[in-house]
């Protein structure tokens, strides 16, 4: 995987700012595949300050999981919360049922993988707060709460 540039929502004064996926489709979206996978959606949050995602919960019977979709590109993640507020990455969950649609879920095999071979396309902007962040996979790049 290539990561576009613009998908940690850093650039430069001399680059343009990356696209913004609408949050209101964010939201519609969500919703919709919650009521595919016999779910509701329990939170939704679309304040990105400081972070570069929107964030779903979907909860189905005694079992949730949280979504997160980068705002810049349509890439989305699962993960569950960890003790601090934060997102730890996760799998997908067996009674969740992907739908073809405009976003590409990524594996925790993919997020796990090392950055380094996939930068080729980041600004030096990106690469400075990668490097400052001491960001190691690419999951935490697609979604960081660096300020």
């Amino acid at each position: 995987m290539i990561l576009p540039r613009g998908i940690t929502g850093f650039w430069g004064t001399a680059t343009a700012p990356p696209p913004h996926l609408d949050e209101k489709a964010f939201c519609q979206m969500y919703y919709s595949i919650a009521m595919e996978n016999g779910g509701t959606v329990t939170e939704l949050d679309t304040d990105t300050y400081p972070r570069n995602f929107y964030s779903a919960q979907i909860r189905r019977h005694d079992d949730a999981v949280f979504i997160l979709q980068n705002i810049h590109y349509p890439y989305a993640a699962f993960a569950q919360r960890d003790g601090f507020g934060g997102f730890v990455l996760t799998s997908q969950p067996e009674w969740f049922r992907l739908s073809t649609g405009l976003v590409h879920f990524q594996s925790l095999a993919e997020l796990n993988q090392g950055w380094h071979n996939s930068c080729g396309e980041l600004s030096s902007e990106e690469l400075e707060q990668i490097r400052y962040w001491r960001a190691q996979t690419i999951g935490e790049i697609i979604f960081n709460s660096w300020d």
